[in-house]
């Protein structure tokens, strides 16, 4: 067991450089990932499961005790992230298959490596928990609308409602309820599987990440640095955003910066998924380019937090 948390404690240290590693390698041997590309639905399924099986009670105990915080979580996040995703296509021109993906990236939920920065940067973890959850479960309704809302309205692409509806349902909450189901039951008896799920669900994103950045080498390559510049912008605008709205509100610090990792950084695995499956290879970009963007920012953000708490601290002796 103690080679588990090694493990664990390898993927929450070094996991920006991990992802890098993992894209750079899939971009320069593309055709030995490439086959991985059918499998990508399943294994998103597969990280959805392990998250539900992780739930417990406490989970949704903790929305109930903060429960303004977590609605203003998802507020943000499905208001201004989906609107960063609109403005940076137009704003950087991209073609319409390339811009529809900023769009998707920016209507997908919180991503669960939200949860393990907030945790690095001594934030409020059951709140990100609780977030991360809660937005996850609204996505079947809400990514699909702010698509259509958004992408619909400045593109010639058809987008339907019902059928990313569909895909939503499949991909997301029908594994989290199985695995929610199945803690509830049987909980008690499998926490030696559950200790591993965080881990095997990390190397899950990895193979995620290799197919995706195998599959949109040539999108990527075409795009060029430009591509990387405009996921930058969406990702730091969630980290801004967030922060102007806490401070005004007053929100203490731990939970200020839970919110901000939580509204930066999107599940890009879903976006990606879901790209393929309704739209064109190019449109799974942006989730491609973002899933190494928002780990690095992640990591960089999640270091910042501690080094100015050990310089209080040490000030404060």
């Amino acid at each position: 067991m103690s080679i588990i948390y090694d493990i664990n404690r390898v993927f929450n240290g070094y996991l920006s450089w991990i992802v890098l590693l993992t894209a750079v390698v899939a971009y320069l041997l593309p055709n030995f990932f490439a086959w991985l590309t059918p499998y990508i639905a399943y294994l998103l399924q597969f990280v959805m499961f392990t998250m539900g099986l992780t739930l417990t009670a406490q989970v949704f105990i903790d929305v109930f005790k903060q429960p303004i915080k977590v609605l203003l979580v998802s507020v943000i996040q499905f208001l201004w992230m989906p609107l960063a995703g609109f403005l940076v296509a137009v704003g950087f021109n991209f073609p319409p298959e390339i811009g529809i993906g900023f769009i998707l990236l920016g209507a997908c939920p919180g991503g669960t490596a939200s949860n393990v920065m907030t945790f690095l940067a001594n934030g409020n973890v059951p709140l990100s928990v609780s977030a991360t959850t809660v937005s996850t479960l609204l996505a079947p309704l809400l990514t699909p609308l702010f698509v259509v809302l958004y992408a619909g309205a400045t593109s010639s692409i058809h987008i339907e409602f019902m059928p990313m509806f569909i895909s939503i349902i499949k991909i997301v909450l029908v594994p989290i309820i199985l695995g929610i189901v199945i803690n509830y039951f049987v909980g008690t008896k499998i926490e030696s599987v559950k200790v591993v799920c965080p881990t095997i669900a990390a190397i899950a994103v990895l193979v995620i990440i290799m197919a995706v950045t195998a599959a949109t080498k040539d999108s990527i390559q075409a795009s060029g640095p430009i591509i990387f510049l405009a996921c930058l912008l969406q990702n730091v605008s969630g980290y801004i955003v967030t922060y102007g709205i806490c401070k005004l509100l007053r929100i203490d610090i731990a939970s200020r910066r839970a919110m901000q990792i939580e509204v930066a950084m999107q599940n890009s695995a879903l976006a990606t998924t879901l790209a393929k499956a309704h739209f064109t290879p190019q449109a799974a970009v942006a989730g491609a380019v973002f899933s190494i963007i928002h780990n690095f920012t992640g990591s960089i953000f999640a270091g910042f937090c501690r080094k100015n708490d050990e310089k209080s601290k040490a000030e404060n002796v």
